[in-house]
C-alpha cells in the first residue's frame, strides 16, 4: 500500500463528517474497528494500521461534535469507546513494526539494484568472452525443436528479488516463499490429477483445473466452479500481497486468449468487480517444470510424469534393439601384415601360441591413424550435448574410425534416455575387455564371441531388472499418493463438517436473537397501544370530571332557589293562616282542627323536605359516576313513599270537615306501642318496594352497579365481585332474603352464615349505592377465612373466585344427607352399568351432599375415561366443576378461538413412560388413554383460562395469546356426546361479564366488564371507576376470566318476585 508511514497517513487524514445526523457514521465505526481486527489477524499490517487509525480519527471528530453532547452514553455504546485503550496500543505496535519493515525494505531494493547491476555487469563480460564453439552451443542451446527460443531470460542470480510485473522467475518466486512478511496465492492451473501427483509445498497453493477455464469466465463464476476445497482460499484473492499463476511450461502470460492459462488472469484481473487485486498476477517463467528443476525438494513428488507438450516431435526409439555389437570375428579373419610392418616400431612380439600350438599373426594398429582430439568438444561430449538438445544422430556417421573394431555409436541413447546409465557400463566393460584382448595372448581371441554374447545378456537382464523395479516404483508411488490423497481429503472433510456445524449455530443463534427481536418489538407495540388507551380513557375522565364540576355548581343553585321559593311558600301559609278570625263557639273545635292540621302540616313538610333531597333530576349527577336515571335508588325508595303519601293528603289551609262516625275505635295501645309497630312494620314494606324497583316487571332496567375503593392491590377481589354481583340470578336471591333459609349453621368448613351475609350487605350496598364502596368488612371477613387475603399483596382472581363460592356453598348448603357417604356398588354391577347410568348415579348422590344455590347455577360435571391399550380395559371418573379451566393452544400469530381451547382440552392424551397406568386387569402398568368428557354443562358456565405456566423453578411466563370468544349465542351442546350421554340440553350461552388481566402475575392489574342484561350496555368496572363502554376486540384480548349465562334473566326476576 506504501513505502512509508508518511504515505499510510494521507490514506487516512482527510476524513469529514456530515452537520446532520451522525447515528450512522456511528454505526459505521463498528464495522471499521471489526475489518481493522480481521486485517490484523490475516497479518495484513498496513491495511489494519490505517483502519484503526480511521476508527480513532472518527471517534475524535464525532466526539467533538454538538449531538455527542446530548447523549453521551448512547454514544459510548455504539462507538464502542472501551475498546480505545486496545486500538492505541495496537496502533503503537503496528507503527513500530511498520518503520522496521519500511528501513528493511529501502536497504533491501538498494541492495537488489547493487546486485542486479552486478549480475549484469557480470553477464556481459561473460558474453564478451565466450570461444566460438561455446558460442555455436550456446546458439545450439537457444534453439527449441530446430527453432530459436524466444522469451529466453538472462542467466538469473539467486537472492536478487526482481521488481513484480507479469512475470516472475523460480528464484524470486523462492524469495518470496521465504519472506514471511508477504502473503501469496499460488494458483496452479494444471489438470487435477497433474496437481494431486506433484505440487508446489506451501499451504496457499491451489488448484484451479483447466477443466473449468472456459474462455469468457469471470471471476464470481469462476469462484462458484472451482473445487470446495479451493474455494476458501480463492475467496481471499483480494486479501494477499502477490498472486502466482503456474502451468506446466509456460514462460509468459499467453497471447492466445484461450490458453487457460491466458483466461484464469482475465478472468480474475479483468473480469472480477467484487473483488480487486492488490497487485497484477504474475506467470511462474518455465512452470512448473522449471521449479521441478531447480527447487525438487520443494515439491511433494519430484519425479511427476511431465507431459509432452503439443506439436513436438516424438523421441527417439532408444530401446535394446537399436544397439549394434561389433563382429570381432570378421576383424581378427584379415589378413596377417607384412615383415615390413611387423618391423615397425610398437610392433609386439610373438605371442604364445594357440592350445594346438600353430601360430597366427597379430593384428596391429596403426596408431598414426587415429583421429587427433580436436580443441573444442569431444565427439562422445558432441554427440551427448546433441542428444540432450534434440538433435539428429545421423552427424556420427562421417566420424573417421581407426581399423579396430568399432561400435555404431551413432545409435547410442542419450543420457537423459531411460537407458542411459546401463549403456554406459556395457561400453565401460566392451572398452576393459578391448584392451585386455590387446595384451592378451592369442589362445583368448577365441572367446570374444561368447564373452560378447554373455555382455549383451548381462545387459538385457539389468535393463529388464531395471524395468521392473521403475514398475515396482511406479505402483508404490501411485499408492502411496492416493493415501495421501485420501488422506488430505479426509482432513478437508473433517473441516468442512466443523465448519457447517458452526455455520449452522451461528444461523440458529441468528434466528433466535431475530425472533426475540421481534417478540420485543410485538410487546412494546402493545404496551404501546395500552398507554395510548390509557391517555385516551384518562382525557375522558378528566373531561366528565369537568362535566360533573359544572353540575354540581349548577345543582347548588337550583336547590338554593328551591330552598328560597319554599321558605316564601311557608311564610305565606302561615300569613293566611293567622289571619282568619277564630270563632268562639267553636274555638275548641278549631283548635283541635288547627292543631291537627299544624301536625300534619308539619309532618308532610318533612317528608317533603327529606324527599325534595333526592327528588331533583339533577341529584344524580352528584356522584362521580354517572347513574342511569332508569336506575332505581333503592335508598330512597321509602323516603319516596312518604312523599307520595305526604301530596295524597288534602290542602289544610281550609278547615277540614271530620266524619266522627268513620273514627276507629281507640285502641289500648299506648303511643310507642303504635310507635314501634310501625316500625317493624316499615322494614318489610321497604324491602319489597326496593325488590320491585329492580324488577322487569316494574318498567325500570338494571343499568349498572356502584364501584368498588381499592384497600391495596385489591383489584383482583373489586372485579370477581363485580362480576359475581352483576349475576343477576345470584344477586336476587340475597336482595331479597330467601338465603336466610338456606344458611347452614353446622357446616364445619363453613363460616356459619357469617360469609353469606357480608356478601349480601357488600352487593345491597353496590345496588343502592350511587358512589363507590369501600370493601373493608368483606376483605377483613376474607382475610381471617384465608391467610393469603390478610395482609395487601396481589393475588390472582381466579383462585379467590373457587375460595368466594366454595366458602358461599358450605354456608348455603341445605342438602339432608351431606354427612352421609355415597353407597358404593359390587364392582361386576359397577361394569355392567352404561357410561350415562354410572353419570345419572354419581350426580344423584354429588346433589344429596351437595345442595345450595351456588351448586345449582355454577356446577357442571366432567367424565375421565382410562382405556387400556393391551386389554382395551375402561375406567370413569368423574368430577364437579365450578370453573373450567382451558389451556391455551401454541403457536399462532393473530390469536386462537375458545372451540380451539375447548378441543385441546378434550383431545385425546397417550399415556405412556412413568405416565401409564397401571391398568386392574392387566395387574402392571401399560399404555392407555386419557379422554376427559363434559358431562353435564352448568347454567351459568364460567371459563377461565391458563395464562400462566411454570418454566422454572420459582417463574412463571404469562402467555399473551389473544383468544377470540364468542359474547351472543355460544351453543355448548356440540362438545358434549349427546348420543352416549343421557342428559339435557342447554339453551345457548350469552356472555354477561369477563374478567381481564394486564401485566404480570407479581405485578398485574385486573379490570372487569358486565353487563347487567342481554342487549344491555357494557361498563367497564375499574376498582372506584365504572365507565360505560362500546366493546371493542382491545377490551377482550386480554381476557382471563369469562361468564356465561343460559339463564332467562327477566324469569329470573319473576320468580324472585
Amino acid at each position: 500500500m506504501a513505502t512509508s508511514i508518511e504515505e499510510l497517513d494521507k490514506k487516512y487524514s482527510k476524513i469529514e463528517l456530515p452537520s446532520q445526523n451522525i447515528a450512522m457514521v456511528c454505526k459505521s465505526t463498528k464495522a471499521i474497528l471489526q475489518k481493522a481486527d480481521l486485517d490484523r489477524d490475516l497479518g495484513d499490517e498496513e491495511r489494519a494500521y490505517v483502519l484503526y487509525m480511521r476508527y480513532f480519527t472518527m471517534v475524535q471528530l464525532i466526539r467533538k461534535h454538538r449531538d455527542y453532547k446530548k447523549d453521551k452514553t448512547k454514544y459510548d455504546d455504539t462507538l464502542m469507546i472501551k475498546h480505545c485503550p486496545r486500538v492505541m496500543e495496537t496502533l503503537e505496535k503496528l507503527k513500530e513494526s511498520l518503520i522496521k519493515r519500511y528501513a528493511l525494505l529501502k536497504e533491501v531494493k538498494a541492495a537488489e539494484a547493487k546486485e542486479q547491476k552486478a549480475a549484469e555487469e557480470a553477464y556481459a563480460e561473460q558474453q564478451g568472452k565466450r570461444t566460438p564453439v561455446a558460442k555455436d552451443h550456446l546458439d545450439e542451446s537457444s534453439k527449441t525443436n530446430g527453432e530459436p527460443r524466444t522469451g529466453s531470460s538472462p542467466v538469473p542470480v539467486a537472492g536478487v528479488i526482481k521488481p513484480a510485473k507479469t512475470c516472475i522467475s523460480s528464484f524470486e518466486l523462492y524469495d518470496l516463499l521465504l519472506d514471511n512478511t508477504l502473503n501469496l496465492l499460488i494458483l496452479d492451473c494444471r489438470e487435477r490429477d497433474d496437481f494431486f501427483e506433484s505440487r508446489l509445498k506451501h499451504s496457499h497453493c491451489i488448484n484451479i483445473p483447466e477443466e473449468i477455464l472456459s474462455p469468457g469466465i469471470t471471476g464470481e463464476q469462476l469462484s462458484a466452479a472451482v473445487p470446495d476445497e479451493s474455494r476458501s482460499l480463492f475467496g481471499r484473492r483480494d486479501l494477499v500481497d502477490f498472486v502466482i499463476l503456474i502451468d506446466w511450461r509456460s514462460r509468459d502470460v499467453p497471447s492466445v486468449p484461450t490458453v487457460p492459462l491466458r483466461v484464469l488472469k482475465d478472468a480474475i484481473w479483468k473480469w472480477c468487480t467484487s473483488k480487486h487485486l492488490r497487485s497484477e498476477p504474475m506467470v511462474l517463467i518455465g512452470g512448473y517444470e522449471d521449479w521441478l528443476l531447480r527447487y525438487p525438494m520443494h515439491t511433494t513428488y519430484p519425479h511427476p510424469r511431465i507431459p509432452t507438450p503439443p506439436g513436438s516431435p516424438h523421441p527417439p526409439d532408444l530401446g535394446l534393439a537399436i544397439i549394434d555389437f561389433p563382429d570381432l570375428d570378421r576383424d581378427f579373419e584379415q589378413k596377417a601384415p607384412s615383415s615390413q610392418q611387423n618391423a615397425t616400431p610398437g610392433n609386439h612380439g610373438p605371442a604364445s601360441g594357440s592350445g594346438n600350438g600353430s601360430w597366427q599373426p597379430t593384428p596391429s594398429v596403426d596408431r598414426t591413424k587415429k583421429p587427433s582430439v580436436p580443441n573444442g568438444p569431444t565427439v562422445a561430449n558432441d554427440v551427448s550435448y546433441r542428444v540432450v538438445n534434440g538433435t539428429s544422430l545421423d552427424s556420427l556417421a562421417d566420424t573417421p574410425k581407426a581399423n579396430i573394431p568399432q561400435v555404431d555409436r551413432a545409435l547410442k541413447p542419450g543420457l537423459g534416455g531411460p537407458f542411459g546409465r546401463d549403456v554406459d557400463v556395457g561400453d565401460a566393460r566392451l572398452a576393459s575387455q578391448r584392451d585386455g584382448r590387446r595384451t592378451s595372448s592369442p589362445s583368448g581371441d577365441d572367446e570374444a564371441p561368447s564373452r560378447a554374447s554373455a555382455l549383451g545378456q548381462e545387459l538385457l537382464d539389468l535393463t529388464k531388472d531395471q524395468l521392473a523395479s521403475e514398475q515396482k516404483f511406479e505402483l508404490l508411488r501411485e499408492r502411496r499418493a492416493r493415501e495421501a490423497e485420501e488422506g488430505i481429503r479426509q482432513v478437508l472433510q473433517e473441516q468442512e463438517e466443523a465448519l457447517r456445524e458452526r455455520i449452522r449455530l451461528t444461523e440458529k443463534a441468528m434466528r433466535d436473537k431475530e425472533q426475540e427481536v421481534n417478540d420485543l418489538t410485538r410487546s412494546n407495540a402493545l404496551f404501546q397501544q395500552q398507554l395510548q388507551e390509557k391517555d385516551r380513557e384518562l382525557e375522558r375522565i378528566i373531561r366528565l370530571q369537568e362535566e360533573q364540576k359544572k353540575a354540581e355548581k349548577e345543582l347548588k343553585r337550583m336547590r338554593e332557589e328551591r330552598k328560597h321559593k319554599e321558605q316564601k311558600e311557608k311564610e305565606e301559609a302561615e300569613r293566611r293562616k293567622g289571619a282568619v278570625a277564630p270563632d268562639k263557639a267553636s274555638a275548641r273545635t278549631r283548635k283541635q282542627v288547627s292543631t291537627t292540621g299544624d301536625t300534619s302540616q308539619d309532618r308532610g313538610g318533612q317528608g317533603e323536605n327529606s324527599a325534595s333531597k333526592h327528588s331533583s333530576p339533577t341529584a344524580w349527577k352528584s356522584s362521580g359516576l354517572s347513574r342511569s336515571r332508569s336506575f332505581p335508588n333503592l335508598s330512597t325508595a321509602a323516603e319516596e313513599e312518604v312523599q307520595q303519601l305526604a301530596e295524597r293528603q288534602p290542602d289544610t289551609s281550609a278547615i277540614p270537615g271530620f266524619d266522627r262516625t268513620l273514627k276507629p275505635s281507640q285502641s289500648v295501645e299506648t303511643p310507642s306501642a303504635s310507635i314501634s309497630r310501625q316500625s317493624r312494620v316499615r322494614p318489610n314494606d321497604l324491602s319489597n318496594s326496593r325488590v320491585r324497583s329492580i324488577s322487569p316487571s316494574s318498567g325500570r332496567e338494571i343499568k349498572r352497579l356502584a364501584g368498588l375503593k381499592n384497600l391495596g392491590n385489591t383489584c383482583y377481589m373489586n372485579a370477581t365481585l363485580q362480576c359475581l354481583a352483576n349475576t343477576v340470578p345470584l344477586a336476587l336471591h340475597f336482595l331479597s332474603g330467601k338465603y336466610h333459609a338456606d344458611i347452614n349453621r353446622e357446616s364445619r368448613r363453613g363460616t356459619g352464615g357469617e360469609a353469606a351475609n357480608e356478601f349480601k350487605n357488600l352487593v345491597a350496598q353496590m345496588y343502592y349505592n350511587d358512589k363507590s364502596v369501600a370493601p373493608k368488612s368483606f376483605k377483613s371477613l376474607m382475610g381471617r377465612l384465608f391467610n393469603v387475603y390478610a395482609g395487601y399483596e396481589q393475588q390472582d382472581a381466579h383462585e379467590f373466585l373457587l375460595n368466594l363460592i366454595d366458602k358461599l356453598h358450605e354456608d348455603l348448603n341445605k342438602a339432608n344427607q351431606r354427612r352421609v357417604p355415597p353407597a358404593s356398588l359390587p364392582p361386576a354391577d359397577e361394569a355392567s352399568l352404561s357410561l350415562s347410568a354410572r353419570i345419572n348415579r354419581f350426580w344423584n348422590q354429588h346433589t344429596d351432599r351437595h345442595l345450595s344455590v351456588i351448586s345449582d347455577l355454577f356446577e357442571g360435571l366432567l367424565a375421565s375415561t382410562l382405556t387400556c391399550l393391551s386389554c382395551h380395559k375402561s375406567s370413569s371418573s368423574f368430577e364437579a366443576f365450578s370453573c373450567l379451566s382451558l389451556p391455551i393452544p401454541h403457536g399462532g400469530a393473530s390469536g386462537c378461538y375458545l372451540q380451539d381451547c375447548l378441543k385441546l382440552f378434550l383431545e385425546t392424551e397417550k399415556m405412556s413412560g412413568e405416565a401409564a397406568w397401571d391398568c386392574p386387569s392387566c395387574k402392571q402398568k401399560r399404555k392407555a388413554e386419557k379422554r376427559m368428557i363434559i358431562a353435564r354443562l352448568p347454567k351459568i358456565l364460567i371459563v377461565q383460562f391458563n395464562r400462566f405456566r411454570c418454566e422454572a423453578a420459582w417463574q412463571s411466563k404469562k402467555l399473551q395469546t389473544y383468544v377470540h370468544f364468542p359474547v351472543n349465542n355460544f351453543d355448548m351442546n356440540q362438545y358434549v356426546d349427546h348420543t352416549r350421554l343421557e342428559t339435557q340440553k342447554r339453551p345457548p350461552y350469552n356472555l354477561y361479564a369477563f374478567l381481564n388481566h394486564y401485566g404480570t402475575l407479581a405485578t398485574g392489574h385486573y379490570i372487569a366488564y358486565c353487563r347487567a342484561g342481554i342487549g344491555s350496555s357494557w361498563f367497564m368496572y375499574d376498582d372506584a371507576s365504572v365507565t360505560e363502554v362500546v366493546l371493542s376486540e382491545s377490551d377482550k384480548k386480554n381476557a382471563y376470566i369469562l361468564f356465561y349465562t343460559s339463564v332467562d334473566i327477566k324469569h329470573q326476576f319473576t320468580c324472585a318476585c
